[in-house]
């Protein structure tokens, strides 16, 4: 699989040459997003296998400790399960989405139960954090700053683990490479966004001048607008789970902030490997956007495991589990290693 086709054309008229054109061709996206047939039977075997019944949920502090980490201007939750009898050889730090709350990641869960040691950070624009309105900032160098404060705090800096991000989270770690705020022995980004998929235009000029108790009324039409056209169930949930856990003036303030950020154009200055992932594709994630910004960055690995929607977050545990029962000289597990894609940088 290649991102680009080099094709040279020569071009004649009047039987002499007139000039030589080196013509670059985009990628078509099926190049990158098509597995076969007994690859994509093997994945649903392998995702069949993660289902299990009475796993509990991490959330539930019965299950994981819930730990409040300082960090500039208040504090960020932390949940920390731990198996009694871990298959895996190193831990999973997991950062989830932007506002994303932690029932959204059942089936994660369900992978990773009794076998991985689980760390689950929630950025600072989540509702369960303790920031002082009035002085915290919720920019992404801060909120990258904040995981590699966590991740001292926890005692993991000098020990070997994998950090795992979706979406936002990713999003966040990919900043943390940029600013190098952050480290890790081994980086798996999921369906990385380049930028915040809001308005634009809202979060700049709508945004600032309205007052909170205002969204909150008018919350019912945000939900029902961005519901409208989501017709399967899973991602519909998660969508409506999503609005209904916003704290928001704390995603006003955050979404402002950011309203500007881009990866694309700073990508190539990360130079740790980052392992690319992508399967599945709804409203909001883009699956072209995948490929190009693992073309973008200087050392990737790019993943695809083409699965439905519904397992978009099994698929992200089982990609976790792998990784989790290697050490960060593996780059790719021997399970995933037949799903990775050719990258011909730009």
């Amino acid at each position: 699989m290649r991102f680009f086709h080099l094709q040279t054309k020569v071009l004649l008229m009047n039987s002499q040459k007139i000039s030589v054109q080196t013509l670059i061709e985009p990628i078509k996206l099926e190049e990158m997003t098509l597995i076969s047939s007994e690859l994509a039977n093997s994945l649903e075997n392998l995702l069949l296998s993660t289902h299990r019944v009475n796993v509990p949920d991490f959330w539930d502090p019965s299950i994981s400790k819930h730990i409040y980490i300082p960090v500039p201007h208040g504090k960020i939750r932390v949940l920390h399960y731990r198996p009694e009898n871990p298959t895996s050889i190193r831990p999973l730090v997991f950062i989830p989405g932007w506002g994303v709350i932690p029932s959204g990641f059942r089936d994660l869960f369900e992978v990773l139960y009794e076998k991985v040691e689980f760390y689950y950070i929630e950025t600072r624009e989540k509702k369960s954090s303790r920031m002082n309105r009035w002085k915290s900032q919720f920019t992404m160098n801060q909120k990258s700053q904040d995981i590699q404060i966590a991740l001292k705090y926890l005692g993991l800096s000098d020990t070997d683990f994998v950090l795992m991000g979706p979406c936002w989270g990713a999003t966040v770690i990919m900043q943390g490479l940029i600013d190098r705020s952050i480290q890790a022995p081994t980086i798996i980004t999921v369906d990385p966004m380049h930028t915040l998929w809001f308005s634009k235009f809202v979060l700049k000029w709508i945004a600032p001048i309205l007052p909170t108790w205002l969204f909150y009324l008018l919350r019912p039409i945000i939900r029902w607008y961005k519901l409208r056209n989501m017709h399967e169930p899973v991602q519909k949930q998660r969508a409506i789970d999503f609005i209904n856990g916003a704290q928001l003036w704390k995603w006003k303030r955050a979404g402002y902030q950011v309203r500007n950020f881009e990866l694309y154009g700073n990508l190539h200055r990360i130079s740790q490997e980052v392992i690319v992932v992508n399967g599945t594709h709804d409203a909001i994630h883009d699956q072209s956007d995948y490929p190009k910004i693992a073309s973008q960055l200087p050392n990737a690995r790019f993943l695809f495991l083409k699965t439905g929607e519904e397992n978009r977050e099994r698929l992200m545990g089982l990609v976790a589990l792998f990784y989790s029962q290697v050490d960060a000289s593996v780059k790719i597990p021997p399970e995933l290693k037949p799903f990775e894609k050719e990258i011909i940088k730009k």
